[in-house]
């Protein structure tokens, strides 16, 4: 059985805590700023605060990261331009785009907002093993958004993620037995794709009732 461990409080104090050069990939959905209408904890004061915040939680698992390590973040388009130009020591590789065009708010006057960046950088000479026939290593992925009135694909959080997509990027960038990390885990998509594919899960939410959300669907 995999390890499960989640810890409830801010990412940026818990990281430092954490062992350094103790994860083989960091799986996560940040706060990037396009949900700050609704939900205080994607609110920024400013794009230099976001992205400041951006930069030391990554430089944060970069430091915890092994010496062959993946970061796979998933992101929005509001902001890519400062990623691309984020000081960071992760090394960029790709910009993998999920697709998603159910959700999207009809309209005649703009273009829908139908996909989401995913960022993945690499330190060192991670591993990477995708099985081409079964489209794990293309850079197109199509999944639904989860809905709050699906079973399968339930939505559990406000920005939920679908499982099985972030089952792929695990799958591909880590062997049974590693260990992933979220820092925003939200309610615990990543740690349940963990428990899928046998990997040691590190889980890190601030907010009590999506943590309370995700230690349920883990059984922690």
């Amino acid at each position: 059985m995999p390890k499960i461990i989640l810890k409830l409080g801010d990412a940026l104090n818990i990281l430092k805590k954490l062992p350094d050069n103790s994860i083989d990939a960091i799986v996560t959905d940040p706060p990037y700023g396009v949900l700050g209408k609704t939900q205080k904890w994607d609110k920024f004061d400013s794009n230099s605060a976001f992205a400041d915040f951006t930069l030391k939680w990554m430089e944060l698992c970069y430091d915890k990261a092994k010496p062959n390590a993946s970061l796979y973040t998933f992101y929005g388009q509001k902001f890519m331009k400062e990623m691309f130009n984020l000081p960071t020591r992760w090394k960029l590789k790709r910009m993998l785009i999920w697709w998603h065009p159910n959700l999207a708010k009809p309209t005649r006057k703009m273009y829908l907002w139908t996909y989401d960046p995913i960022f993945y950088f690499v330190k060192g000479k991670p591993h990477f093993d995708a099985n081409f026939s079964s489209s794990e290593n293309v850079d197109v992925f199509k999944y639904p958004k989860p809905q709050s009135n699906w079973k399968n694909n339930f939505r559990f959080h406000p920005a939920s993620k679908p499982v099985e997509l972030v089952e792929k990027l695990i799958k591909v960038s880590t062997k049974e037995g590693d260990t992933v990390l979220d820092p925003f885990m939200g309610a615990g998509t990543t740690g349940v794709a963990c428990k899928l594919l046998n990997r040691n899960f590190i889980g890190i939410e601030i907010m009590p009732e999506y943590f309370k959300i995700a230690k349920k669907r883990l059984n922690v």
